[in-house]
């Protein structure tokens, strides 16, 4: 059987600061985001674990992401540099 090698997801931060549960259907997950608004890609998740099975996803290559922004950015992201150790450590922590 082929598979499909997934190299750029953010599963630990989609659920550790958007507080999503990927073991639910992408769907489910869309609807349940219906009129939030703290962050810009709400009710747009693309990726689940149901998603990624039945996409035939057999490696996925996740990763921590955290980052410094510059002043006035909306997103609310880690700022200054020293702040984006900790959110990595989480995540980290939520994959293992």
């Amino acid at each position: 059987m082929k598979f499909i090698i997934d190299a750029h997801l953010d599963l630990s931060m989609n659920a550790m600061e958007w507080h999503r549960d990927l073991r639910h259907a992408a769907s489910y997950i869309r609807k349940s985001e219906a009129g939030l608004k703290d962050f810009p890609d709400r009710v747009t998740t693309t990726a689940s674990f149901p998603a990624m099975r039945k996409g035939n996803i057999g490696i996925c290559v996740a990763r921590l992401i955290a980052r410094p922004v510059k002043p006035n950015n909306p997103l609310p992201v880690s700022n200054p540099h020293v702040q984006s150790w900790p959110p990595t450590q989480a995540q980290l922590r939520w994959y293992r």
